[in-house]
C-alpha cells in the first residue's frame, strides 16, 4: 500500500543533493585539478576493469554540478506542491545542525560556506545540542548548521502526494504485488495493446507502453528487472523513539537563534523561536536525531549501519550506546519503540534513474548517451527511479520531474541522461558484495573508535 515500510514517527531530513557531497563527486572527476579518490569510486573501477559497464563515460565537474543543480529545483518544487495541496505532513523550517567528530579540514574555516551554511566551534555545536558543557566535549570537533533545510512526516508527505495525484485522475491500486515484466511478443504488438506485460501476484496482467519501476530493491527480482536487482547492497538502519522528556528534551526551540546571535555567526536571527534544528553526526554509521514536535518532548534518535539485519535487543543496546555518547544526562532514559529498515545502495551510492534497456529493441533507437531531445523514447520504456540510499525525500522528487520529461518527450528536457550515462545501474559482485561491504563498514566503524580515543590516524578515503 502507499508508505508501506515508512514510519509515521519519523523525521525525515529534506535536504537538497545526494548521498555522495558535491565536493566528493567533483574530486573524483576526470577534470579535478586535486585528485581525491572514494571507495565507491575505487568499485567502480574494479567493476569496470572485469568488463562491467565499460561504456560508461567518466564524468566532469559541470555534470555533478547540473546533477546537483537539477536537486536544488526539485526541494523548491517539493516545497510549492506542500503548499499548493496543502499536505498535513508536519514540514517544518527547522534548519539541520552537523557536528564532526574529525578535525577541521583546510577548506572548513570560515563563519560561512558558500552555499549558505554556518561554520560553528565545538562549544556552538553543544550548546545547540543541548549537549552538557562539562562533559564530553571533545566528542565534536566543529560543526555546520545549514538553515535551508527541513524536517517533514516521510509516511504522512507520501501519502498526501498520493492524494494529490488522484485528483488529476490518477488511479492507484494497492495490495497487488507485480510478479513479473515482459515485452509483448513481437506477433501479438498492435495498436494500443501495449509494448509490455506486467503480471501481478493475483494472476491479472496489464498491458502498457511506458512502466517505472520506483520501488525499493526488495521488490525488483530478476523477473521484474534483472538490471536492477544485481546492483544494490542492503543497508539496515534503525531509530528508536523515547520515553516522553518533557523538559529534560535537550533539543529547544529558539536555542539556534540565540547561539547565533551571541557568537555572531549569521544576520539570519530575525526569527526569536526558530524550531529546534534536525542533529547529525559523521560518524560513518551516521547519528541523527531530532525532537518529536510534540508536547511530550520525546527524541527521535537514528543510527547503525549493517548489511545484515541483526535482533531487536542488541539494537536496542547499540542505539542506547550511542545515545548516551552524545547525551550522557539521558543514560537511563528508555526506548517506548524501536523500528528499521533496509536501504538500497548502489556501488556508487548514487541514485539509479533511467532507463532499462533490457526491455528495448534494436528499433528504439534509445541511446542514454545521445544528447538529442528527439530520440523516439516516447513511443515506450521500462523507466526506474530507485536506489537512494536513504536519501531520497528530494531526489525522489526530481526523478519524477526527470522521468515525467523523459516519458512526455520534453524538448530540453531529458537530464535523465546524466543519471544513466555516468551512473547507471551496475554488477554489484553478489554474493561477495554483502560480506565485502558488511566488512568495509565495520573497519571504518573501528577506525571511528580510535579516533575518538585519540589515535593520530590518517582521513580514510570517502566511503559515500
Amino acid at each position: 500500500c502507499i508508505g508501506n515500510g515508512a514510519s509515521g514517527r519519523a523525521k525525515g531530513l529534506v535536504v537538497p543533493g545526494f548521498q555522495v557531497p558535491l565536493e566528493n563527486l567533483q574530486g573524483n572527476s576526470v577534470d579535478s585539478e586535486e585528485k581525491s579518490w572514494s571507495v565507491p569510486a575505487a568499485v567502480q573501477s574494479v567493476v569496470s576493469a572485469l568488463g562491467f559497464n565499460k561504456s560508461c563515460p567518466q564524468y566532469t565537474k559541470a555534470v555533478v554540478e547540473e546533477m546537483y543543480d537539477l536537486s536544488y529545483t526539485a526541494m523548491d518544487r517539493l516545497r510549492n506542491i506542500v503548499k499548493m495541496y496543502d499536505i498535513d505532513c508536519d514540514w517544518i523550517e527547522s534548519g539541520a545542525l552537523e557536528g564532526s567528530i574529525h578535525p577541521m579540514g583546510d577548506g572548513d574555516e570560515g563563519g560561512e560556506d558558500d552555499d549558505g551554511c554556518k561554520i560553528l566551534a565545538a562549544a556552538q555545536v553543544n550548546e545547540i545540542m543541548g549537549r552538557p558543557s562539562d562533559r564530553n566535549q571533545t566528542l565534536y570537533k566543529w560543526g555546520e548548521y545549514d538553515p535551508s533545510c527541513a524536517g517533514v512526516n516521510p509516511l504522512a508527505l507520501t501519502i498526501g502526494l498520493a492524494d494529490a495525484a488522484e485528483q488529476w485522475g490518477v488511479k492507484i491500486y494497492e495490495h497487488v504485488k507485480v510478479v513479473m515484466l515482459e515485452k509483448t511478443p513481437q506477433s501479438e504488438q498492435q495498436p494500443k495493446r501495449g509494448k509490455y506485460v506486467i503480471s501481478t501476484d493475483q494472476g491479472r496482467t496489464i498491458l502498457c507502453d511506458h512502466v517505472v519501476l520506483c520501488t525499493g530493491a526488495s521488490a525488483l527480482t530478476n523477473n521484474v528487472s534483472r538490471r536492477l536487482s544485481d546492483s544494490f547492497v542492503p543497508v539496515y538502519t534503525w531509530m528508536a523513539a523515547t520515553e516522553p522528556l518533557h523538559e529534560r528534551c535537550p533539543l529547544k526551540n529558539g536555542i539556534v537563534d540565540r547561539v547565533l546571535l551571541e557568537h555572531n555567526a549569521g544576520n539570519d536571527t530575525n526569527k526569536k523561536d526558530h524550531p529546534a534544528p534536525m542533529c547529525g553526526d559523521d560518524h560513518i554509521s551516521l547519528n541523527y536525531w531530532r525532537m518529536n514536535n510534540k508536547d511530550e518532548g520525546r527524541l527521535l534518535f537514528g543510527s547503525l549501519a549493517d548489511t545484515f539485519s541483526l535482533p531487536k535487543w542488541l539494537i536496542s543496546r547499540r542505539l542506547s550506546n550511542a545515545l548516551t555518547e552524545i547525551y550522557p544526562q539521558l543514560n537511563r532514559v528508555k526506548f517506548d519503540n524501536v523500528w528499521g529498515g533496509s536501504l538500497a545502495f548502489a556501488i556508487n551510492a548514487m541514485p539509479l534513474i533511467g532507463r532499462d534497456t533490457d526491455y528495448d529493441d534494436i528499433r528504439d533507437n534509445v541511446n542514454a548517451h545521445d544528447t538529442d531531445d528527439k530520440i523516439s523514447i516516447t513511443k515506450g520504456g521500462v523507466w526506474y527511479a530507485t536506489g537512494f540510499a536513504g536519501h531520497g525525500i528530494v531526489p525522489t522528487a526530481l526523478a519524477g520531474s526527470l522521468l515525467a520529461n523523459a516519458i512526455l518527450g520534453v524538448p530540453n528536457q531529458q537530464q535523465w541522461q546524466l543519471f544513466q550515462a555516468y551512473f547507471p545501474p551496475s554488477w554489484n559482485g553478489y554474493p561477495f558484495s554483502r560480506i565485502g561491504a558488511e566488512i568495509v563498514l565495520l573497519f571504518y566503524n573501528a577506525w571511528d573508535r580510535l579516533g575518538k580515543k585519540g589515535a593520530p590516524l590518517p582521513p580514510l578515503p570517502k566511503l559515500w
